[in-house]
């Protein structure tokens, strides 16, 4: 998927899993509150060049179009449109972690 987007310094440009309406066994429908800290997931589509060091160096991200991320439902990044899709932008501190 090509997005004409290109995040700055240590942003990530990630598109969101879709996840169904969250349900209990027995059939409730639970609200985006009760999934407070719900570990979700997405695919990077867009990464920035990343931040520069004290002495001029450029540190480069840890993440890679294409890889699968997990971070928290609650703390997702900024939202962004692009061509009528969703996406969530974040810093790259703001992710948990790379699923291999």
């Amino acid at each position: 998927m090509k997005v004409n987007f290109k995040p700055l310094g240590d942003r990530i440009l990630v598109k969101p899993e879709v996840s169904g309406e969250l349900k209990t066994k027995s059939g409730l429908i639970l609200t985006d509150n009760a999934s407070r800290g719900e570990k979700v997931y997405g695919e990077v589509i867009s990464v920035g060049a990343g931040l520069f060091s004290q002495t001029g160096n450029r540190i480069p991200l840890s993440v890679n179009v294409g890889d699968k991320v997990m971070y928290k439902k609650d703390l997702g990044g900024d939202k962004v449109t692009l061509d009528n899709e969703e996406y969530l932008l974040f810093h790259e501190h703001e992710l948990i972690g790379v699923i291999n």
